[in-house]
């Protein structure tokens, strides 16, 4: 019997906050959650920076050796006729295979690879920032969102008061009608307002329709019951001083200084093109006869070295458009 009761007990415990867990109000930081949490932009950009995240890597991938194979099997076959022959023709078949490894190294480029390296990595530092930005831009609209149900809900809430409060009055001045103390005209005056009020009541529960769509859209449900805001944001003590810090720590200002960066670094890159670069190379080489015991083995190493003479003024058009950007 005991045991009876106290499973009973919990279960009337579990009842109760579950109860009250689904009568909890939604705040605005739930609201802010549900946006960050289900927003299609903040995706989007964050798969951005992951692309630009691989422009780095590819460009780290050029100053180590490019290593490359390739292979091949050939069959050679004719008819031959000549003195060396006797003037008898004879077939001829041969089969090969053959087998290519070579290697590539970049010593020398008079930096530009580098300044490649640094250039992707600015461009990534400026796309983080948009995504700050992206981010910051959804929980704004978030909040938006929020604040525009709580004055749809506040405004409907009033316009429901009107139509009552000016029912009540034409309802006593019908009442008045009946006993003559005002005359038709009144009673169609309070019928006006009445109209005119429900008129706003529709507007209101229409605006109300609309900002719980948007809600929906932005934070990814329906919204509830809306816990007003407890506090307000602390602010900065004036305009300049908000615009002072909006200068130093603002995403979008912080991206563009990345993105300054990476143009003139840019510029340094295309200048280091119109200078010589140095490469170490490397091949290996197999070839082997399948019908016969011949064969041929060997490989080369050596330093290349080479620069641009004249291309009909590409690397100095280069130099001026990244100085333009």
């Amino acid at each position: 019997m005991a045991k009876r009761m106290k499973l009973a007990a919990v279960a009337v415990a579990l009842g109760l906050a579950l109860s009250a867990h689904m009568a909890k109000a939604e705040t605005l930081a739930d609201a802010m959650i549900g946006a960050y949490n289900t927003s299609g932009l903040l995706e989007q950009n964050r798969a951005v920076l992951r692309a630009a995240d691989e422009d780095v890597a590819q460009a780290v991938s050029a100053l180590r050796p490019v290593i490359s194979w390739s292979a091949d099997a050939t069959r050679q076959f004719g008819t031959t006729r000549s003195s060396s022959t006797g003037n008898v023709i004879v077939d001829t078949v041969s089969n090969t295979i053959s087998a290519n490894l070579s290697a590539e190294l970049t010593v020398f480029d008079n930096g530009q690879t580098k300044l490649s390296i640094e250039t992707a990595k600015e461009a990534v530092l400026a796309t983080r920032q948009q995504l700050v930005s992206i981010e910051q831009q959804v929980l704004l609209s978030a909040v938006e969102a929020y604040l525009e149900v709580r004055r749809a809900l506040e405004n409907v809430a009033l316009r429901e008061n009107n139509v009552r409060l000016i029912t009540q009055e034409l309802r006593a001045a019908q009442e008045r009608f009946e006993v003559g103390e005002v005359t038709r005209t009144d009673t169609s005056l309070a019928e006006a307002r009445l109209a005119a009020s429900r008129s706003q009541l529709a507007a209101a529960q229409g605006a109300l329709t609309v900002a719980r769509e948007q809600y929906l859209a932005i934070v990814g449900r329906l919204p509830g019951r809306l816990d007003p805001l407890r506090s307000l944001p602390n602010l900065p003590g004036s305009v300049d001083a908000a615009k002072a810090s909006a200068v130093r720590s603002h995403p979008q200002v912080k991206s563009v200084q990345h993105q300054v960066a990476a143009a003139e670094l840019n510029i340094l890159r295309a200048e280091a093109a119109m200078k010589p670069s140095v490469r170490l190379t490397g091949r290996l080489s197999v070839t082997e006869g399948l019908d016969t015991e011949r064969f041929s083995r060997g490989g080369t190493i050596g330093v290349e070295a080479g620069g641009p003479i004249y291309q009909g003024g590409r690397l100095t058009s280069l130099v001026r458009q990244a100085m333009a950007n």
